[in-house]
């Protein structure tokens, strides 16, 4: 045995010394440019794996309004209108009333035209439901239509080329209190630029009464506009179908059921 350090005890220092310093850094040789290269790798994370998803929050859509069955005035059964009607049609019982959300002018903007469209439909404001209502500050929105035409026509014929088509759309609105959106104003100028109506009484109720251009084949149809209270109507009469005092008998039906 020689007086010293063997050759395993250097051998056992070295390796010591190696790990050691493996320990201190994670420096090491760059096998491409001879380099040093140095790497940071977080607690708990494993290198080289792709970052995850990050979950950023989406605000829920603002509830403006809502659409239901309908619950109060409104109801306007076809046979009321059209009695002993051979073939017929008419819209579901429904209402748009205000949303959770409405009052929050930010979530849910909106403003009447300031001008009528002449070129739509009653009551012209170019509006769908939903935007009528919070742009109006409506309570509510009732709209529908009732159809009938003769049975010989047949069920595959469009109500529009069918002679002797009688057909009703129509409009009831809840005003809030002191329409503070000049709803009745705008729906009264509208009357009176686009279908040049006049004040006339109907059914005991002062109306405003026009023509159109007819969408069933008619040459014209008959508009009308009735106020009483919070409710307003407005409604449109055409059809080649009519007979004479029926028009008069429909507006009759509508002013007493939704009124």
């Amino acid at each position: 045995m020689t007086r010293g350090r063997t050759w395993c005890d250097v051998l056992a220092a070295a390796v010591l010394a190696g790990s050691v310093l493996g320990a201190c850094t994670t420096a090491g040789l760059d096998p491409v440019t001879g380099g040093s290269t140095t790497s940071t790798v977080a607690r708990g994370a494993v290198s080289g794996a792709p970052p995850g998803p990050v979950m950023t929050p989406v605000e829920a859509a603002a509830r403006c309004t809502t659409t239901r069955p309908l619950t109060g005035k409104g109801r306007l059964p076809l046979d009321a209108v059209f009695p002993g009607a051979e073939s017929s049609a008419s819209s579901g019982p429904e209402e748009v009333v205000p949303g959770a959300d409405a009052a929050d002018r930010a979530r849910c903007p909106g403003e009447l035209p300031t001008e009528p469209r002449c070129d739509g439909l009653v009551p012209w404001t170019g509006l769908l439901p939903d935007g009528f209502v919070t742009a109006s500050g409506a309570r509510r929105l009732v709209q529908g239509y009732l159809l009938t035409m003769p049975k010989q026509a047949g069920n595959q014929a469009p109500p529009e080329s069918s002679a002797g088509t009688k057909a009703v759309t129509y409009g009831l609105v809840d005003l809030a209190a002191d329409d503070p959106a000049g709803l009745l104003d705008h729906l009264e100028a509208g009357f009176a630029v686009c279908a040049k109506a006049t004040s006339r009484t109907v059914a005991g109720q002062n109306a405003l009464v026009g023509t159109v251009r007819s969408e069933y084949g008619a040459g014209t149809a008959e508009v009308v506009l009735l106020h009483a209270g919070t409710h307003v109507v407005w409604a449109s009469l055409d059809g080649s179908g009519w007979k004479a005092g029926e028009q008069q008998r429909a507006l009759t039906v509508l002013a007493g059921r939704l009124l």
